[in-house]
């Protein structure tokens, strides 16, 4: 099949004299990567093929490695062609590419989640697989634009109008533990990309469903660039973006502090807090720790700080809110784990990643023959269990149950323990309040808390 010769067009332009982009600032957020593998989202198109040259001189010059990755979404006739195309130029630069079908039926509504989603899927599992830890993406200015746009005609607010950042984690969990997400174009306009790629002799593939007005995206897009043509100026929006990313800043420093000074993490997965009402972003960290979903929820959080304050119990977002002798407790919601009788969820699931397995996006064990199950889980009836302190009632039935090689250990969290099963509840809060930079004081109290406490 003859490979079709790239279509070198330009975005309509959204401004008479686009600036160049300047790669020396594009590659400013690459600090700290060098000498390492980075996986980078690449498909010939105009965003990516730039972010591809500016990186490769990068990668070059700092003893980087990239693994350019290429999904073919298998929409289009011409996608493996074009995903072939893409192959070879990466190639042509010194880079083994990946290219990834997505086969299968599609769904028919929801198609660009779902493609999304396989995405992502996708890049994580080849970055696990080269031992890379971060992903490059071509998300632009433009892109930035557009998300708050969208996100503001959707009602959306606080968090939701912050927009991209240059460094965020991946945003799977937990198949993106331990891997960052690097938006090294989020400063850069599209069309001043696509007239730097021309100033070069590069041409581009140009993707016709990038035009596809079935598309809401590509609606907005449209929409935006004929109200820049008419005077409105783009940078009202990022403006937007970065005025509620420095409030979301704040207040995730105020719930940081207020975790420390409040709640007790306790080892075994629950976390103890005081009856004054958390703030909210305090409330959705404590519920990422014992749920294992650390993205924002903030209608769960508010539910739970209301039953908080009337003395109640509630569920809400993954998590439990009880009562024992102590006071107020929190903990995994048992339905989750056990898994819901109308199928909603299947209960407590393993996650592997390299030599590490995650259960229920809330525990780690590594070791040959360890693995982790819900405590009820096919356990003997003989054996005798220490609790300790921990409660009777729902908060055991979260419990994570230790066995190696299928002989039963113990509790993670508790005595006796294996030194390599873990709660990972410094990475959830910290990754639900502060994204890919938690301040050193943060995650340092909050690790020896979680391993210090009480049984």
């Amino acid at each position: 099949m003859p490979v079709p010769a790239p279509i070198a067009k330009r975005f309509v332009p959204v401004a008479a004299d686009p600036p160049f982009p300047d790669p020396d600032a594009i590659t400013a957020c690459l600090k700290g990567q060098e000498k390492r593998t980075l996986v980078l989202g690449y498909s010939g198109g105009g965003d990516s093929h730039a972010l591809l040259l500016i990186a490769d001189g990068w990668a070059k010059a700092n003893g980087a490695t990239l693994v350019p990755v290429i999904i073919d979404h298998a929409l289009r006739a011409e996608s493996a062609a074009e995903a072939h195309l893409a192959a070879d130029r990466a190639e042509a630069l010194g880079w083994k590419s990946h290219i990834e079908s997505w086969t299968g039926e599609k769904p028919s509504t929801g198609i660009q989640a779902a493609a999304r989603l396989f995405r992502l899927q996708t890049f994580a599992g080849v970055a696990h697989e080269a031992g890379a830890s971060s992903v490059l993406l071509g998300h632009t200015l433009d892109d930035q634009t557009e998300t708050v746009w969208r996100r503001l005609r959707a009602g959306g607010k606080g968090d939701s109008l912050a927009g991209m950042s240059s460094l965020d984690p991946f945003p799977l969990w937990p198949q993106g533990k331990g891997l960052s997400l690097i938006r090294s174009l989020v400063g850069a306009r599209r069309a001043g990309l696509r007239a730097w790629l021309e100033a070069q002799g590069e041409a581009w593939i140009e993707d016709p469903s990038n035009l596809n007005r079935e598309y809401s995206r590509v609606r907005d897009r449209q929409l935006l660039a004929r109200l820049e043509q008419q005077g409105f100026d783009p940078a009202r929006l990022t403006a937007l973006a970065q005025r509620f990313a420095g409030q979301a800043a704040c207040e995730a420093e105020e719930a940081g502090h207020w975790l420390m000074a409040h709640a007790e993490f306790l080892s075994w997965g629950g976390v103890r807090l005081e009856n004054n009402r958390p703030p909210l972003r305090a409330m959705d960290a404590m519920r990422a720790a014992v749920s294992g979903q650390p993205g924002r929820d903030t209608k769960a959080a508010r539910r739970l700080s209301d039953a908080l304050s009337r003395g109640e119990a509630a569920t809400a977002g993954g998590a439990a809110l009880t009562r024992d002798r102590r006071g107020a407790l929190m903990i995994r919601d048992p339905g989750f784990v056990s898994g819901r009788a109308d199928g909603s969820q299947t209960g407590a699931i393993s996650v592997r990643i390299g030599t590490e397995t995650i259960w229920d996006g809330r525990f780690s064990v590594t070791g040959e023959g360890v693995e982790l199950r819900s405590l009820s889980s096919a356990l003997p009836a003989d054996i005798a269990i220490e609790f300790g302190s921990i409660p009777s009632g729902p908060a055991r039935d979260g419990l994570a149950a230790i066995w190696k090689d299928n002989e039963f250990c113990g509790l993670c969290g508790t005595d006796p323990c294996y030194a390599d099963a873990r709660w990972l509840a410094p990475e959830l809060v910290a990754r639900n309040l502060f994204g890919d930079r938690p301040p050193e004081w943060f995650r340092t109290q909050l690790r020896d808390q979680t391993a210090q406490g009480s049984h």
